[in-house]
């Protein structure tokens, strides 16, 4: 049951990338985040509703933390796109995203049975190729500078959020939606984009964004509360095969013989991960 909830999550979270994606057409990529964080924060009280949540204080601050590195994540993730080419940033962060959960796991003692380990050792290997797209520019050192420490620090937000406690519910998100919405808030009276997303359609596919994101993060929280962290961090992770699937069939974008090979080990990975629990 934790990987599925961590593979919905990924099919949520891709979505959610997906219309960002087509957000950001017409809107600057900060303005698009803080535009989604922002519906999404005040969405996320709805996700009490779905399951028993206490306000437990070291709950709250995991929560809390969890936003404050998702967010910084993001923004190391999208400065890393706009010094270098995407092929070299997005592999790094994805891979990283999913990795730090499962050393964590290690650390602490908890490793998977050798079928969920090859299910993982795959679906971590289907990121590469999936997300890896050749061209742009830029300098290499710098992205994967970049791509490391998003990576980092998207994988030390989800082991937070791993940490907390099941009686919390999905507290934790809630929290972790609001210190991300501070953060960026601040962050608007340093920089000149626009406060948020004004452009029609923009504003349509930051909703559908904040929205897939929201229940996304609820279905990973879930995951979370009923088994290891790592296997449903790599689960969740491949939202970027999703996104990719997604672009092909709706933006009518090429997939390259490569990311097919990746879409099909994402398959390949998650399925090993199910079946060894």
């Amino acid at each position: 049951m934790a990987v599925l909830l961590g593979i919905a999550a990924a099919i949520l979270l891709g979505s959610s990338d997906f219309w960002a994606a087509r957000a950001a057409r017409t809107t600057p990529s900060v303005t698009v985040t803080r535009s989604a964080i922002i519906v999404s924060t005040a969405l996320s009280p709805l996700l009490l509703l779905l399951t028993p949540s206490a306000w437990i204080l070291r709950d709250v601050v995991i929560g809390g933390l969890a936003g404050l590195t998702m967010i910084s994540g993001l923004l190391m993730l999208y400065r890393g796109y706009s010094v270098a080419r995407m092929g070299i940033v997005a592999p790094m962060s994805s891979v990283l995203l999913g990795l730090v959960p499962v050393l964590y796991d290690a650390v602490r003692g908890v490793r998977p049975g050798p079928v969920a380990a090859v299910g993982i050792a795959v679906g971590l290997g289907a990121l590469v190729l999936t997300s890896w797209q050749p061209g742009g520019h830029g300098s290499a050192s710098i992205g994967i500078v970049l791509g490391v420490a998003s990576g980092v620090a998207f994988g030390v937000a989800f082991t937070l959020l791993g940490a907390a406690s099941a009686a919390s519910g999905l507290v934790p998100i809630v929290m972790q939606r609001i210190t991300g919405l501070v953060l960026l808030l601040v962050l608007h009276f340093t920089g000149s984009a626009p406060f948020f997303a004004t452009e029609r359609s923009g504003r349509r596919a930051v909703v559908a964004a904040a929205v897939f994101a929201t229940v996304a993060m609820g279905a990973l929280q879930l995951g979370f509360q009923r088994g290891s962290s790592g296997p449903v961090s790599v689960a969740a992770s491949q939202f970027a095969t999703v996104a990719v699937i997604l672009s092909v069939v709706f933006n009518r974008e090429r997939m390259r013989w490569w990311q097919a090979i990746g879409v099909g080990a994402t398959a390949v990975g998650v399925a090993l991960m199910a079946l060894g629990g």
